[in-house]
């Protein structure tokens, strides 16, 4: 029977494979070993120190510092963002920018105050010195008026008492009756008071105009020094107003605005939320301006610092634009910080990396980086072999079970 066959011929079948299987396969894994062996010792592969970067001016963002202390009460910004000149990007409640708000309109006040004063003063001192104009040109034309009438009636008594002598005269001849003769002296005597009345009235008047100068020139010296003053205190208000009101050009009824100096992107928000307080001077924002040459801040790790210098090449991948479709792109190592960066990780140091391009091309259009762009950067610091990462879990090994000198 076939089947019966079949069993009897299954039992009897060689249970282990020929020599020659077991020997290919052993020159096989051994060839394999050494082929590992050998390229582990010939192919050498970059040596890379990794962190993360950011893109900004190469001269540096531009800080958004705050005028007083305050407390922020609204944030409109977030890092990256865009902004233009003279958008919002934080409110602050600042109590001492109100008060000086409040010293900036008392002081408005006392301005408006002042020069009322200044034009009340002047127009008396303008009412007075046309009244004391008219007061003299009455005395200069009463001194005339007074200077004729003693002329004319020292020329009557001079022509008078010649009569009266003649008179006086005939009367001892008898060639006058004593009554004429009386009559003319009576006249001298009267013309001669008369004169003397007009004399008098005459040196008063002078003695009038006199003080009329010497009050006009007091009056204008106190004018003057009441003006002096009154424009000091204006031109004083006016000064410390502008001082105040540039300080405070950008307080509004909801509180003191925040604004960007320049169109540009924020690289940096210090704020995380509303209700921080901050103080006068202290930096709120970095805002990057458009127009100027980027660079890469990289942040290096402790564990490379060693390893970096000055000229290495630097691999950059852009989170905006993945390497994966749009490449790897290249720059340069320029300069490494001697210390700690002194912001959330104290424990890195910075190093500035000069792109390579300025550019990327997107569906064939070149689209500018922009400041703020963050992604991954490998320095490249030299090239090692594959047998160096295998035997470094050994040298770790090694090192932690080493006794102390």
């Amino acid at each position: 029977m076939p089947s019966s066959d079949a069993e009897y011929s299954a039992e009897f079948l060689d249970s282990e494979p020929p020599h020659w299987v077991a020997r290919g396969l052993t020159w096989v894994i051994i060839s394999l070993v050494l082929a590992a062996g050998v390229m582990g010792l010939v192919v050498h592969v970059p040596d890379t120190v990794s962190g993360r970067f950011v893109l900004e001016p190469r001269g540096g963002a531009d800080p958004v510092r705050v005028r007083r202390d305050g407390i922020v009460t609204d944030i409109r910004i977030r890092e990256g963002d865009t902004v233009s000149v003279g958008s919002l990007l934080l409110m602050l409640r600042s109590p001492s920018a109100t008060d000086r708000s409040g010293d900036r309109r008392m002081l408005e006040t006392q301005r408006r105050t002042d020069e009322d004063r200044l034009r009340i003063a002047a127009s008396q001192h303008e009412t007075r010195k046309r009244g004391d104009e008219a007061e003299q040109r009455r005395l200069q034309a009463r001194i005339e008026s007074l200077s004729r009438i003693i002329a004319s009636k020292q020329h009557r008594l001079a022509l008078t008492h010649e009569l009266a002598d003649s008179a006086q005269s005939g009367y001892r001849k008898g060639s006058v009756n004593r009554v004429e003769s009386a009559r003319l002296d009576l006249e001298v005597a009267t013309l001669g008071e008369e004169v003397q009345t007009a004399t008098n009235d005459l040196a008063e008047a002078r003695a009038d105009l006199t003080r009329l100068a010497r009050d006009g020139e007091a009056r204008a010296l106190e004018y003057q020094d009441t003006r002096r003053g009154l424009e000091a205190s204006v031109e004083t208000a006016r000064i410390r107003v502008d001082a105040l009101g540039r300080d405070l050009q950008d307080l509004t009824d909801s509180g003191l605005a925040v604004l960007a100096p320049c169109r540009g992107t924020v690289l940096r928000l210090y704020p995380s939320a509303a209700g921080a307080l901050v103080r006068e001077g202290e930096v709120l924002s970095e805002i990057a301006c458009a127009g100027q040459r980027l660079q890469a801040e990289f942040i290096v790790p402790q564990s490379g610092l060693p390893l970096i210098r000055a000229g290495q090449p630097v691999k950059l991948r852009y989170d905006a634009f993945p390497y994966q479709r749009y490449g790897v792109r290249f720059g340069t190592v320029r300069w490494v910080g001697p210390a700690g960066v002194a912001a959330r990780d104290s424990g890195s140091f910075r190093a500035l990396v000069d792109l390579a391009e300025d550019s990327i091309l997107v569906r064939g259009q070149p689209r500018a980086l922009q400041a703020g762009m963050q992604g991954l950067a490998d320095v490249i610091v030299g090239r090692r072999s594959l047998v160096s990462y295998a035997i470094e879990p050994i040298r770790a090994l090694r090192e932690n079970v080493r006794d102390a000198p």
